[in-house]
């Protein structure tokens, strides 16, 4: 999966899933204890001093969009002409990005044997329609990602940028809104294509087709929006997935490939700065909020599903500190949006299949935790497989730090999402949002006025009372 456009356009075959919560947590802890794993209790970190907050937006299990709160006391469906579950055959909503001041976008697509055709839209404010601002007869959207700010001296103006399958690849496509204005223009081409928009929205940094030394095509690259211009950087790309912006701008994140070892390099105006380096295997990476420190894993070798511990490289001592048992294999990790904490997904090789597990770490108490432990939605892996370009642009964190999302599929094929409450007691059930395949929740900080209303939408209806199967859909 990821952004290589991996996704299948019909269903594969998948593990049965178990959804008796009882016999997930016997199993569990039979598991560990045969393999002498002890999670240790231990004191929460003080609860931050913000308000709750935060509109979570999500894939229902009928294939519809909907948004709701963290008390789930306000639902709305924001689209209600679905006829198939999220991957099944028919009209299905499969993408969703929040903007940072609260828009939605999100993309349907309507799968007919092996064609799918698809419509991306956006909606700025409750009781305004839906506006389609792209669309394709043959490929479905993989990738959406707003514009962190508005267009520079337009403050009307939004962009956004999204990738979908091209005839020489995968295109990135750059959208253009302000009033009825619509621009929508495709800015470059790569086969895998990831990328990271600078804090200012006046540039995109990009990396296409892999690592150099496996693919002499493979580039990083620099594009200047308000010019649509193009620069190729001199940096040959090593093993990774996407390059990343520092919060403030000043500097960006990517690998260097010098001939078999791989360079994590921090570059901007000064001379590169090697962060970590590896021999012949993938790294991914995650600035903090503040831009203070960067979380890395790498895999132990180039064909390894999991990535190793994770490290914090201090930026002002030039320090690294592993903060995860390396006994982990880990799968992704997400900054929480205050950066006190880090939330990473494990395996868990159970009797039956692999399971992921939500845990947390402490970064000022030195602490971690484990959590529910869940067989994933295929979203979910689709999403995770490519996590550190999803963690730049949509949140699995509340805005509160609070809650973390995912969905989950039992072995009867239901898909459902969940809440997990990082400031509950240990041992505390995670919540049940509703039937669906994945969800997001809205930046820390949005104005979050399109969504703050109870107002049904204008696409949309009140939530309808969720169904218990899906079986009949599978």
């Amino acid at each position: 999966m990821g952004l290589t456009n991996r996704e299948s356009k019909t269903n594969e075959p998948i593990d049965r899933f178990h959804d008796d919560h009882e016999a997930v947590t016997h199993t569990l802890f039979a598991a560990l204890a045969l393999l002498g794993v002890v999670l240790s209790a231990c004191r929460l970190p003080d609860p931050p001093t913000v308000q709750p907050g935060g509109r979570l937006a999500y894939i229902g299990g009928d294939g519809n969009v909907y948004v709701t709160t963290a008390d789930r006391r306000v639902t709305a469906a924001v689209t209600d002409d679905a006829t198939a579950p999220p991957e099944g055959p028919g009209l299905s909503y499969h993408r969703l990005a929040w903007s940072p001041d609260g828009r939605l976008a999100f993309a349907v697509v309507t799968r007919s044997g092996n064609k799918a055709h698809s419509t991306l839209y956006v909606v700025d404010a409750v009781g305004e329609p839906a506006r389609p601002v792209g669309q394709s007869d043959d490929h479905f959207v993989i990738y959406i990602a707003w514009s962190p700010v508005a267009c520079p001296g337009r403050p009307a103006c939004r962009r956004l940028a999204y990738l979908i399958e091209e005839r020489d690849g995968v295109g990135l496509h750059l959208v253009e809104l302000e009033g009825d204005r619509l621009e929508n223009r495709l800015v470059g081409v790569g086969r895998p294509f990831y990328f990271s928009w600078a804090p200012d929205g006046r540039r995109i940094l990009w990396h296409t087709g892999g690592a150099r030394r496996h693919r002499p095509e493979a580039r990083i690259a620099l594009y200047d929006v308000e010019r649509d211009h193009v620069e190729t950087l001199p940096q040959a790309p090593g093993l990774f997935l996407a390059p990343a912006w520092s919060p403030q701008g000043h500097h960006w994140l990517s690998v260097e490939a010098n001939e078999a070892l791989d360079q994590l390099q921090l570059f901007g105006d000064d001379q590169p700065r090697t962060v970590a380096a590896a021999q012949d295997a993938e790294m991914s990476f995650a600035w903090s909020p503040d831009g203070s420190r960067v979380a890395y894993a790498v895999r132990a070798r180039s064909d390894d599903p999991f990535y190793g511990p994770i490290h914090l490289f201090d930026l002002a001592t030039g320090e690294s500190l592993q903060v995860t048992d390396g006994a982990f294999q880990i799968l992704a990790f997400f900054w929480a949006p205050d950066g006190r904490r880090i939330a990473y997904l494990t395996r868990l090789a159970l009797p039956d299949a692999a399971w992921m597990q939500w845990r947390v770490y402490d970064v000022a108490g030195q602490r971690d935790r484990g959590y529910t432990a869940f067989q994933p939605s295929s979203q979910m892996r689709f999403v995770i497989h490519s996590f550190n370009q999803y963690a730049q642009s949509d949140h699995f964190w509340s805005p509160d730090g609070r809650y973390l999302v995912y969905a989950d599929r039992d072995r009867a094929l239901v898909e459902r999402v969940w809440l997990v409450d990082t400031w509950a007691e240990k041992g505390s059930d995670p919540i049940l949002v509703g039937e669906g395949s994945i969800g997001f929740w809205s930046w820390a900080g949005s104005h979050e006025q399109a969504f703050a209303s109870t107002a049904a939408f204008t696409r949309g209806r009140s939530i309808p009372e969720p169904r218990t199967k899906l079986s009949a859909w599978r």
